[in-house]
């Protein structure tokens, strides 16, 4: 999959969006206080974000519930922040799901709860955009 030169420019300036907020409060605070401060931070920036943002469950086409993201960005951008120790594998996969019942198709994972930042950028696997295709 290619990423267009504009997502490109969009992914490196919500990680420099997140360093900003990492250099300000610090590392291991709650996730809430990253947060708010993202928040703050995309609204100077005029970065068009929604916090919060609901997306609905499906189990055979019947909503059988409701997840949160972080943050979308601009419409084009998953932001899934974490105040951890270090990445798990539930992390990448709860991002990944996330990606399949959105209409996405690249996420930032970003970890504020170690002393210099840690991001990852994700693209759906090739067996995620079946599932995808495979659920609509």
């Amino acid at each position: 999959m290619e990423i267009s030169e504009e997502i490109n420019k969009l992914t490196y300036s919500v990680i420099g969006t997140c360093m900003q907020v990492h250099r300000e409060l610090g590392p291991g605070f709650p996730e809430e206080y990253y947060q708010k401060s993202l928040e703050i931070e995309f609204g100077e920036q005029g970065i068009s974000i929604e916090a919060q943002k609901p997306v609905p469950m499906f189990y055979k086409e019947i909503q059988i519930g409701m997840n949160f993201l972080d943050f979308e960005i601009d419409e084009r951008l998953i932001l899934d922040i974490k105040s951890v120790n270090q990445f798990t594998d539930v992390h990448l996969f709860q991002v990944l799901k996330y990606l399949a019942v959105s209409n996405l198709q690249i996420a930032l994972l970003v970890n504020f709860g170690k002393s210099k930042l840690e991001y990852r950028r994700i693209l759906p696997t090739s067996k995620w955009q079946e599932f995808k295709f495979r659920s609509r």
